[in-house]
């Protein structure tokens, strides 16, 4: 009996996109996700409204406008960017070698490169809705009892929003990328990658912080830098940061892509 032709590469993506959405949906990764997010943006609401006080309409929009800031800078940029790729794409290739069904996988019409890419689609499109949906719903309700800074101000939350978006791209390439490579130990390399290269670095003095993406991200979302010598640290145009971001996304992404096509998995469980 011959066997089935191979399925495009676009095809077999789109299988395996809906096959891993699908285990993502059933998961507890996703649910600690939307928990997450939710406390971020609770706890941000709350705190700006807490702080209410008989104010000019002017110092009001002011309080929500740092609110907002301080929110998306220490919720989203320094949590939720780092946790939600974590959960949904640095374990995307470890679990089938670990669960063995990697083989189950192979011996269907679809490519390895298509496997890849297919897992890292529904972990970075889910991450994404998240990130996006919870900026979204901060502004909204940060802004709602300011309505005519609910709309001036929509063009910089969407600026946050677009440098999210990269950086939870380039994120979740890195997670994924580490994963294939190390799968016995993808959730401890991606953390530890993550925390020493993008999180630690992006407060270190000078020059050295450019070398992790948050930083550029947060420079492209207008943010100042903090960290150690916050007045030695470099500006960042959005033209040099964001290309520079994706270039890092689309390498890990094809480092990823290469260790998936070419690596022989072995099995951990007899």
């Amino acid at each position: 009996m011959r066997p089935p032709p191979p399925v495009s590469l676009g095809t077999g993506a789109a299988v395996i996109f809906r096959m891993q959405v699908r285990r993502l949906v059933r998961s507890r990764k996703l649910r600690l996700g939307v928990v997450a997010c939710a406390l971020v943006v609770f706890a941000v609401v709350a705190a700006r409204y807490a702080s209410l006080r008989d104010v000019g309409p002017d110092r009001a929009v002011e309080l929500a406008t740092e609110a907002i800031q301080s929110g998306f800078q220490w919720g989203f940029f320094k949590l939720l960017v780092f946790l939600l790729p974590f959960l949904l794409t640095s374990s995307a290739i470890a679990e089938e070698v670990e669960g063995r069904t990697l083989t189950f996988l192979t011996t269907r019409p679809v490519s390895r490169t298509a496997i890849a890419l297919g897992k890292f689609t529904a972990g970075a499109a889910i991450a994404l809705g998240l990130v996006v949906s919870s900026g979204l719903l901060l502004h909204f309700l940060g802004y709602a009892t300011e309505p005519t800074a609910l709309f001036d101000s929509l063009g910089a939350t969407l600026r946050v929003l677009g440098a999210l978006t990269l950086l939870v791209f380039t994120y979740c390439s890195m997670c994924i990328f580490w994963g294939a490579l190390l799968p016995e130990a993808a959730g401890i390399v991606s953390a530890l990658y993550l925390a020493v290269v993008e999180f630690l670095a992006a407060g270190m003095p000078g020059l050295f912080r450019c070398v992790s993406m948050n930083y550029l991200a947060q420079q492209i979302a207008g943010f100042p830098p903090g960290g150690l010598m916050p007045e030695a640290a470099p500006s960042v145009p959005v033209h040099i940061g964001a290309p520079v971001i994706a270039t890092v996304g689309l390498l890990f992404l094809v480092l990823a892509v290469i260790t998936v096509q070419f690596s022989e998995y072995r099995f951990g469980k007899a």
